[in-house]
C-alpha cells in the first residue's frame, strides 16, 4: 500500500484538469477510467492507482455509493466528520438527505480546520478538478482507506443510539422535546426514554425506525425544526456578481454562473446559481439555443453556441469561445 500523502500528491496534480468541452466529462481522468460520465469518484481511483493506493481504497470505482458501502463492509466507514484526518475519502449528499443511498459526490480531504471545516480536492466540480472548502451540511461521512501507517477509525461510528452519551444527545433530547414535547430529561444520556422518543419521531416521519440517529435522521430533524417536511436541501450558491467578468477564456465557477443569471432572466430557466455546468444548465443552454435538449455537451451543441457568438461554425469549444461568451455576458448580448 501507500500512505495518505502519496495520495494527496497525486490529487494536487490533478488541480486545474478540465473538461474539453465543458460539460462534456471528457478529460484525462476519464480516459484513462475508459468511459465518460461524472467523474468525481473516477479521480479517487485515478489518485489511487497513481499513488500505489487502489486496494487501499477498496478498488477502482465511479459509482459513489458503491464505493461508500465498500468502506463500510471493510469496517473503514465514518458517519459525519467526527475524527475527520488528511487522506479520507469524503461522500456528499447535496440533496440535504445525508443518507449513503443519496450520495452524489466525493473528494479527498486535504486538510481539517478548527472551525468544523475541511479542504477537498475534488474531480467533476464545476467541470474541473478544484480545491474547495465544505462543512459538514451536505456531509454524509467518510471511508478511511487502508494506507501504509493509516490512523485507526474512531471508536465509534458516528451514530447516536442507546448508551450514547455527551452533548450532541443532550442536542438530540432538546430538539426532542421542541419538536414533539418528548419531555425529555436533558442529561446528555441516551437511555430507553430518549429511544423510545427518536422511534416515535422516526416513524413520524416516515423514517427506519431503529432508534439510530445519523446524518439523514438529523437532516429531517433540522427540517422539523425549521417546521418543513422532508429535508431542507442547502443551496451552495456562488457569491452575487459585483462587476464585471474577467475575460480570460476559462470557463470556470464565474463565468457559468453569470450564464446562469442569463438563462433564468431571459429564459426562465429556475435555475439555481452554483457556479456548476451540470445536465440541467446543459439543457438550459440547448433550449435557448434551439438544439436538443439532452444534457450533454455535445457537436451540435457547441456549434449552435459558436454560431450564437459570431465565432463561426466549429464543433470544438475552444477558449475564444468561451472569451466571446464572457465578453457577451458582461455586455448584456448573450
Amino acid at each position: 500500500m501507500g500512505t495518505a500523502q502519496g495520495m494527496i500528491a497525486a490529487a494536487r496534480k490533478l488541480l486545474g484538469t478540465t473538461e474539453h468541452p465543458p460539460g462534456s466529462n471528457h478529460n484525462a481522468v476519464t480516459t484513462w477510467y475508459g468511459f465518460s460520465g461524472p467523474w468525481c469518484d473516477m479521480s479517487i481511483s485515478y489518485e489511487a492507482a497513481h499513488s500505489g493506493n487502489l486496494a487501499a481504497v477498496m478498488g477502482k470505482f465511479a459509482l459513489t455509493t458503491a464505493h461508500a458501502r465498500a468502506f463500510q463492509a471493510h469496517g473503514r466507514w465514518h458517519y459525519g466528520l467526527g475524527g475527520i484526518r488528511p487522506g479520507d475519502v469524503v461522500f456528499f449528499d447535496f440533496s440535504g438527505g445525508r443518507s449513503i443511498g443519496g450520495i452524489d459526490h466525493v473528494g479527498l480531504v486535504e486538510a481539517v480546520h478548527s472551525n468544523g471545516t475541511i479542504t477537498t480536492l475534488e474531480g467533476n466540480t464545476s467541470d474541473a478538478f478544484r480545491r474547495r472548502v465544505r462543512g459538514r451540511a451536505c456531509v454524509v461521512g467518510y471511508g478511511r482507506p487502508a494506507y501504509d501507517g493509516a490512523a485507526p477509525m474512531p471508536p465509534h461510528d458516528g451514530i447516536l443510539r442507546k448508551g450514547s452519551t455527551g452533548n450532541a444527545v443532550k442536542t438530540l433530547q432538546k430538539n426532542l422535546n421542541t419538536v414533539q414535547k418528548a419531555g425529555l430529561t436533558v442529561d446528555g444520556r441516551f437511555g430507553t426514554a430518549t429511544d423510545r422518543a427518536l422511534r416515535t419521531f422516526q416513524a413520524k416521519h416516515n423514517l427506519t425506525v431503529d432508534g439510530e440517529y445519523g446524518p439523514h435522521t438529523a437532516a429531517v430533524m433540522k427540517a422539523a425544526l425549521a417546521g418543513k417536511p422532508g429535508v431542507v436541501k442547502p443551496r451552495a450558491l456562488v457569491a452575487a456578481a459585483t462587476g464585471p467578468l474577467q475575460v480570460d477564456g476559462e470557463f470556470g465557477p464565474a463565468t457559468c454562473a453569470a450564464l446562469q443569471r442569463v438563462l433564468d432572466a431571459k429564459a426562465g430557466a429556475g435555475l439555481d446559481v452554483d457556479g456548476a455546468f451540470g445536465p440541467l444548465t446543459v439543457k438550459a443552454l440547448q433550449t435557448y439555443l434551439k438544439v436538443t435538449a439532452d444534457g450533454v455537451t455535445g457537436p451540435a451543441t457547441v456549434t449552435a453556441l459558436n454560431k450564437h457568438l459570431g465565432v463561426g461554425s466549429e464543433a470544438t469549444w475552444e477558449a475564444n469561445t468561451t472569451t466571446r461568451l464572457q465578453k457577451a455576458l458582461n455586455a448584456g448580448t448573450f
